[in-house]
């Protein structure tokens, strides 16, 4: 009797722990300078302020590690997700090995998430330090978002920045600032 017990507690064990999330494109946030860095897509980003990012999805808990899991099926990846010490302001980067341009990357997210937009601001084409990316201004029920989405190699990266309007305003330039941070980085 008691090794049954203690069979159904060990079965009961392991159904209860989440397998872990493999990284297709391991990276890291250094906190202490704001460096986000990414070796396997070849790119860093620099966080001005005092942001918090997750890299690791197992780490990553409830409805965002769900996200990572409905991503990764579709073979893509959430790279990291963030936010400001005071929570007020959220970041998420997402990569995916499409080798399409970013405008047509733009548009295929654009029209997939439409229905779920409040208020569309549309598609802008900018370049930020040189870089040229597709913008996305949106609102989503009290939140205001802005996406930027790029290409590195045959990778496309969609990095999206949200809070509410007031805040917005005041933190575009911050975000843009962020945006323009983007270096290339050597993969070793």
């Amino acid at each position: 009797m008691r090794t049954a017990i203690l069979a159904l507690f060990a079965v009961a064990l392991l159904l209860a722990c989440a397998a872990p999330l493999k990284e297709f494109y391991p990276d890291s946030y250094f906190a202490e300078d704001g460096v986000y860095q990414n070796k396997p897509l070849r790119f860093s980003l620099t966080f001005r302020g005092t942001w918090y990012l997750i890299t690791d999805p197992d780490d990553m808990r409830g409805s965002t590690r769900q996200f990572a899991r409905d991503l990764r099926e579709r073979s893509a990846e959430l790279l990291f997700v963030g936010a400001t010490a005071e929570g007020t302001q959220g970041v998420r980067g997402i990569a995916i090995n499409l080798n399409v341009g970013q405008r047509e990357y733009a548009e295929k997210i654009h029209t997939l998430n439409a229905p779920d937009v409040d208020e569309d601001f549309g598609l802008t084409e900018t370049i930020l330090d040189g870089m040229p990316m597709v913008r996305w201004d949106y609102r989503v029920g009290e939140f205001r978002f802005v996406e930027f989405f790029f290409t590195l190699d045959t990778y496309n990266l969609r990095i999206a920045f949200w809070t509410r309007p007031s805040v917005f305003e005041r933190f575009e330039p911050v975000y843009l600032d962020i945006m323009s941070s983007l270096c290339f980085i050597d993969r070793y």
